[in-house]
């Protein structure tokens, strides 16, 4: 895939928190007449929307929705509001396939990387939410390691992107603590990271 294929969500606020929330990928599913549906390029958004008036069912969703506002049964209002802070994208830049079930294939986490460098020197947040260590394990390798899970991308003006990865939200195996998670979420955004090479050689 030459070109990258969905379209951020970037809410209102994102200007001041310059904070990218990112999912790991997207899938087919049944429509209301049984037809099968595939994620348009503005699925970022949409998704966003139909889950928040369908809270409860999507696993992803609901539990990223959780952690966002700190309430285990937010209301609509609330989590559009705390989804104003956030640019929304997915990784893979195409459906995976039928279902929940399925995963990417080692060429779509391949052609997946090169479209996630050249969102962030476009879109320039100044921190990525990487849900999903499956994703974290297979994403191009980052310039600057703080911790195993919080590391950092050099843009092409040495300027840094500091990253934070978490467990997948929807896994069932390990779970997914929102109110722990959605705590390290906080901290993590109000936490001030060099903010490029020059300022983390200083240190």
């Amino acid at each position: 895939m030459d070109e990258r294929y969905f379209q951020p969500w970037v809410g209102n606020n994102f200007s001041d928190t310059r904070t990218l929330l990112m999912s790991e990928s997207t899938y087919n599913w049944l429509g209301d007449e049984g037809e099968v549906e595939t994620p348009q390029p503005t699925h970022p958004e949409g998704s966003i929307h139909w889950n928040i008036e369908n809270f409860g069912k999507n696993r992803y969703f609901t539990q990223v929705n959780r952690a966002i506002c700190g309430r285990a049964n937010p209301g609509a209002d609330e989590m559009l509001t705390a989804w104003q802070d956030f640019a929304y994208t997915v990784f893979v830049q195409e459906s995976v396939g039928f279902g929940a079930g399925v995963r990417p294939t080692k060429s779509q986490w391949q052609c997946a990387g090169p479209h996630f460098l050249q969102l962030i020197e476009e879109l320039r947040p100044l921190k990525v939410i990487v849900t999903g260590k499956d994703m974290w394990d297979i994403m191009p390798e980052c310039s600057v390691r703080l911790l195993n899970d919080i590391q950092a991308y050099k843009l092409k003006d040495d300027s840094l992107v500091w990253c934070l990865a978490l467990p997948h939200p929807a896994n069932r195996t390990d779970g997914f603590p929102w109110q722990g998670i959605g705590e390290s979420i906080r901290v993590f955004r109000k936490t001030s990271f060099p903010a490029d090479l020059a300022s983390l050689a200083a240190l």
